[in-house]
């Protein structure tokens, strides 16, 4: 079943409903803004953030650093990917060291690249490091796990490895990656933003958040999260977009 078929509007109003209520109760009850604020209290700070002068050049700079940190493990993801999905020793040299980039927490990759690189640049790395494994298992899966059947019928043609890479795996990797691209750059975003937490650079949401911390403003840190969810809402739909526009109208023969 289609995940578009699953969704009911109705349903996801009266969830968003019943969360806003129990909000409204709770921070009523609770009456300490540094607990939990009141909803009021987070659309005012919105409202500030919004009207800061660094607000675009945050949003900006952690968008930037997503996006080329989702590119970058990308394409690396894809080539390993492809060499390993034909070659048995590369296969099992990278085995062990995708395994290690998955199971590391997260946070270890933080303070790791906080330690090899400056602030501006560690957010990069951890946006690669926690998106390569993910491509990069999608990459090798859609190559070893392909249609036998057509590979089979390629075979007997006696058709090239080049054309066989470009006319059946490249198209079940297109297909493979359009299918997890925006929640793996949904992962990549909130990673560099929480790189930005700790090293702080100049401009970014990260760097904005603690900011809100130090000050105690707890309001302040529901406002951004608020602001990122959307943010991410928003990536999701473009990114959806372009990957529709990419596959729409071309014929896959994966299928």
């Amino acid at each position: 079943m289609k995940t578009s078929s699953m969704k009911d509007k109705k349903i996801i109003f009266m969830s968003l409903l019943i969360i806003v209520v129990i909000w409204i109760f709770l921070s009523n009850k609770i009456n300490n803004s540094i607990y939990l604020p009141k909803i009021s209290e987070i659309i005012n700070e919105i409202l500030r953030i919004i009207k800061e002068k660094n607000f675009l050049l945050n949003i900006i700079n952690s968008l930037l650093r997503g996006f080329i940190s989702f590119f970058i493990a990308l394409i690396i993801a894809i080539v390993l990917g492809i060499v390993s999905g034909f070659n048995k020793f590369v296969y099992n040299f990278l085995y062990p060291i995708n395994s290690i980039l998955k199971s590391i927490p997260t946070i270890a990759f933080i303070l790791i690249a906080l330690i090899w690189l400056n602030k501006n640049y560690a957010p990069y790395l951890i946006g690669i490091i926690i998106a390569f494994p993910i491509l990069y298992e999608t990459t090798v899966n859609s190559i070893l796990n392909g249609n036998s059947e057509l590979n089979e019928m390629v075979e007997s043609f006696e058709v090239s490895f080049f054309d066989k890479l470009l006319s059946i795996h490249i198209q079940a990797i297109i297909i493979s990656i359009s299918s997890i691209v925006t929640s793996t750059f949904s992962l990549v975003l909130k990673v560099v933003i929480a790189g930005e937490v700790y090293g702080q650079p100049l401009y970014g949401i990260g760097t904005a958040i603690q900011g809100e911390k130090i000050n105690f403003n707890t309001s302040g840190i529901f406002a951004w999260i608020i602001i990122v969810a959307i943010l991410c809402y928003i990536t999701d739909k473009i990114i959806i977009y372009f990957t529709g526009k990419l596959i729409k109208g071309r014929r896959y023969i994966v299928d």
